[in-house]
């Protein structure tokens, strides 16, 4: 069997078992072809997770965690996951582009919940919602040491953060 193709089979298989447990995404995320779809407030994004094993988020606790409660994770929120996951574990052949951190701005939703959104030079758009002022702090030691901070770099210390 081809290997893309077992990952894939295997992608799905936990994803519905995930889905079992987060039922408000139902509707919201599903997995396409090779594509991870989120669908959700009028939008539609997707994200190639052909070459991606979808249980390694499952290594950070908190992640785990989360996934085996009950409606805990928005499917917005789980899907912008895997996308930081996927883009950082992809490699670049070109050095120009590679994913680094154009902005950070704090905004607030509907019911005046505080997130912040992270922008990488490619474009791509990334929803935090917990941990903001641990985040913060993170992000502007990092600034203070490169101006260009590269995604993966940054993926590092969330994941260090998340650990301790």
């Amino acid at each position: 069997m081809n290997v893309n193709l077992q990952m894939m089979d295997n992608n799905m298989m936990y994803f519905n078992e995930w889905v079992k447990h987060n039922e408000s995404w139902r509707g919201k995320l599903q997995i396409i072809g090779n594509n991870l779809v989120y669908q959700g407030n009028g939008n539609q994004d997707a994200i190639d997770i052909s070459n991606y094993y979808l249980p390694q988020i499952l290594e950070n606790p908190l992640l785990r965690e989360q996934i085996q409660m009950k409606n805990h994770l928005q499917a917005e929120d789980i899907f912008r996951v895997i996308r930081v996951n996927v883009l950082a574990s992809e490699e670049s052949d070109v050095v120009d582009e590679q994913a680094y951190i154009a902005d950070v701005v704090m905004e607030q939703d509907d019911m005046e919940q505080y997130f912040l959104v992270v922008e990488d030079n490619l474009g791509h758009k990334f929803k935090i919602t917990q941990n903001i002022e641990l985040i913060l702090q993170t992000y502007q030691k990092l600034r203070n040491k490169n101006t260009n901070i590269l995604l993966e770099d940054f993926k590092k210390e969330m994941e260090g953060l998340w650990h301790e």
